[in-house]
């Protein structure tokens, strides 16, 4: 029972430690307002992309669903998923002996009313590993393994592609204010011009 009583607090004491300091799980972001309810169109719920899109936005306190959902206030549609294998090297049979893998995602983001926020982005990350022509069945199973990273690292990136560029777009003044400015400034420097 002393045990537990001197673990509790630190336990406590190491999770207010953690947040204060902004420690975040490994595909949480701060998810723009416009983010919050997403629909994603084009890839499968419990493809390794999908589950990867999935975890991301709960780690990040939003909502991901998966094909048609009403209410949503932005969507995701993926336009092409590849996964591409290259030989990097070879032994001295001519057999592989180190191939790369490529995965690649395109994707597009609209808002509710099918305006893009952003258009034909590209995410690619690649890896590559060594290949036992003897131990194939085995090299089967790393590159599935390897391929579900991929998904997992790309779904990473385009969650922060995604918050990056809306994040930047909030920044940026609205087109009419800055188009008003110099137009305000040219008359004033008109009525100086005649009062001279």
């Amino acid at each position: 029972m002393s045990k537990t009583r001197y673990w509790l607090p630190l336990l406590l004491i190491l999770t207010l430690v953690l947040q204060a300091c902004g420690f975040r799980l490994r595909g949480a972001v701060d998810m723009p307002p416009q983010l919050q309810y997403t629909v994603a169109e084009g890839v499968a719920p419990y493809s390794a992309l999908g589950e990867s899109l999935s975890r991301s936005w709960r780690l990040s306190d939003a909502k991901l669903e998966f094909g048609d959902a009403t209410g949503a206030a932005a969507r995701l549609v993926i336009n092409r998923e590849d996964v591409t294998r290259r030989t990097l090297s070879v032994d001295s049979a001519g057999r592989p002996n180190e191939y790369e893998l490529r995965y690649q995602v395109s994707f597009t983001l609209e808002n509710a009313d099918g305006q893009p926020l952003l258009q034909n982005q590209t995410i690619s990350v690649r890896r590559s590993y060594q290949f036992d022509p003897n131990n194939a069945l085995a090299m089967d199973d790393e590159e599935a393994r390897l391929e579900r990273l991929l998904a997992e690292e790309a779904a990473l990136q385009m969650m922060r592609r995604i918050t990056f560029q809306m994040r930047q777009r909030a920044d940026q003044p609205a087109p009419d204010a800055e188009q008003s400015e110099p137009a305000f400034e040219a008359d004033n420097q008109g009525d100086d011009e005649a009062a001279r």
